[in-house]
């Protein structure tokens, strides 16, 4: 079995969609998985996540094993470690102040409200991070990663 997955087109789709009916910890799993880390490292990182939440992604077609040619640089590996790094500083009232002040800006209205609502919901630094990881995916999908280095202050 590959140890890295990415996201398919059918997996970045139902981000948005929200069409499959997927656990909460299966939708989190999906929302943060790349090529970046070893799949274990990223059910780690997801409370309750484990094989079985992996194995209904691929199943889905919603991942699939990451397509890397041995020894090619990927940028995205680096900035994901910027980006957990700086997650992980921020502790959970940085995360917390973090998602509430660039959600609405970042993701709209509608999609930053949901994702505050999500927040609330979250009873745990853990949770809270991986909602602050899915986050900066968003962020990252929809307008690239100088946004995703403002929005974290990176490179300042």
């Amino acid at each position: 079995m590959p140890d890295r997955y990415e996201k398919t087109a059918e997996g970045r789709a139902e981000i948005g969609a929200r069409g499959a009916e997927l656990s909460r910890t299966t939708r989190n799993l999906l929302l943060v998985i790349d090529g970046s880390k070893p799949a274990t490292d990223w059910l780690a990182m997801i409370a309750g996540a484990g094989p079985a939440d992996l194995d209904a992604l691929i199943q889905r077609g919603l991942i699939a094993p990451a397509a890397r040619p041995a020894g090619a640089a990927h940028t995205p590996a680096s900035a994901a470690v910027d980006v957990e790094a700086r997650l992980q500083a921020l502790g959970r009232d940085g995360l917390y102040a973090l998602v509430t002040r660039e959600a609405r800006r970042r993701l709209g209205l509608v999609n930053g409200l949901r994702l505050v609502l999500d927040l609330e919901k979250c009873g745990t630094e853990a949770e809270i991070r991986a909602l602050a990881l899915r986050f900066v995916t968003q962020v990252r999908q929809t307008q690239g990663e100088a946004a995703v280095r403002e929005v974290l202050g990176v490179g300042r």
